[in-house]
């Protein structure tokens, strides 16, 4: 029977909990905030929590009726000492946070996407992790999606045959939302590796720009610079393509409001489409000169409360999580190489990326 464990969140904001009000009645994927999730689950119990800004904690106590809160996340894991932090801060404040909570004894962390600011704080994150033996996902939630696991064991199970090409559509920032799409494609492949990347980010003065100031590159500093007045800096995403191991690719395009993945295979194919809505295999019998259909839907807990149990049970038997920190690298180190072929031209980049200090403040 599992324990009863002791959770602390650092981060006030949407993904802490407030975006549960966004979400309509009924949504499948309900709870997805981290704080109401944790209240799905009867094991965890949220003791404290913490926020740099006191609007914004005042405002997330009073919608869950938590008085026990912090404006010092390094006085609150020292005084409460939690078992599991969720860490739900811009991605440019995160690193600090994960590294902390791993050497303070903390057991479990779920860090939200993306999960630091450069390679550099990434090596010290996956350093600290590591060594301290912790368990650890973060928020790439299609990982843990009822509906994309039954994709994933179909195309294990030789459903599309071979698989070859995965074609990512989806049209957002490098950092925060990126992860979803990289994590995404790793997790169809099996996990593997990446071995390259090639392509570009989205200049400010380009078409494919969203309606909103975008970052600049400044050389002298090696960093993306973020618009007047803002703290947030995180490149738009255009087309890129990524070579894995086995000989497997895939392209990524920018297409706005699409979420989808098809995976070819020399067998068939199989699919995700609009951010999750529908899912199905196609093979063909090219002898038997037939096509046969096969389409899923999602059952059980939600994805946010997945991970905190996969959390929970690398805890109780050290069976790694799904999206342990090496995964979480993977998809890491994708990002930065995107940026770093931007940057030369849209040429080939190799992983892992041999210049760590590129520094990307982004949400």
């Amino acid at each position: 029977m599992s324990e009863s464990y002791r959770v602390a969140i650092i981060g006030t904001g949407r993904m802490g909990g407030l975006i549960e009000d966004e979400m309509p009645f009924g949504s499948w994927s309900k709870p997805y905030g981290h704080m109401s999730a944790y209240r799905a689950i009867p094991e965890t119990t949220v003791i404290a929590v913490a926020n740099r800004g006191e609007a914004r904690l005042e405002r997330f106590s009073k919608r869950f009726g938590i008085d026990n809160t912090y404006l010092d996340y390094k006085e609150m894991i020292l005084k409460e000492k939690p078992d599991i932090v969720s860490i739900t801060t811009p991605s440019l404040a995160r690193a600090e946070p994960i590294i902390f909570c791993a050497e303070h004894g903390v057991r479990g962390i779920f860090a939200e996407k993306g999960l630091c600011a450069s390679l550099e704080e990434a090596d010290r994150v996956a350093e600290a992790v590591r060594r301290n033996n912790v368990a650890f996902n973060w928020g790439a939630l299609r990982r843990h999606h009822d509906g994309f696991k039954k994709i994933r064991a179909a195309i294990a199970e030789g459903s599309i045959g071979q698989p070859r090409l995965a074609v990512m559509s989806f049209a957002s920032d490098l950092i925060k939302h990126h992860p979803h799409s990289l994590d995404l494609v790793e997790m169809m492949f099996g996990d593997a590796k990446p071995l390259w990347v090639e392509g570009h980010l989205v200049d400010p003065d380009d078409p494919q720009a969203p309606n909103r100031p975008l970052p600049t590159y400044d050389a002298a500093g090696h960093r993306f610079v973020p618009p007047a007045d803002k703290e947030i800096g995180d490149p738009w995403v255009g087309t890129f393509r990524v070579g894995y191991e086995g000989g497997l690719e895939a392209n990524f395009v920018p297409i706005p409001g699409a979420f989808d993945i098809d995976i070819y295979g020399d067998e068939g194919r199989a699919y995700a489409w609009d951010n999750g809505s529908q899912f199905g295999v196609r093979h063909v019998d090219r002898k038997a000169g037939r096509i046969d259909t096969t389409n899923y839907q999602p059952q059980g807990e939600s994805p946010t409360v997945c991970v905190i149990r996969d959390i929970i049970r690398e805890m109780e038997t050290g069976e790694r999580t799904s999206g342990n920190i090496d995964r979480t690298m993977q998809a890491v180190e994708t990002q930065f190489a995107l940026a770093h072929s931007h940057l030369q031209g849209g040429q080939r980049v190799m992983i892992p990326v041999e210049d760590r200090s590129l520094y990307i403040p982004g949400g």
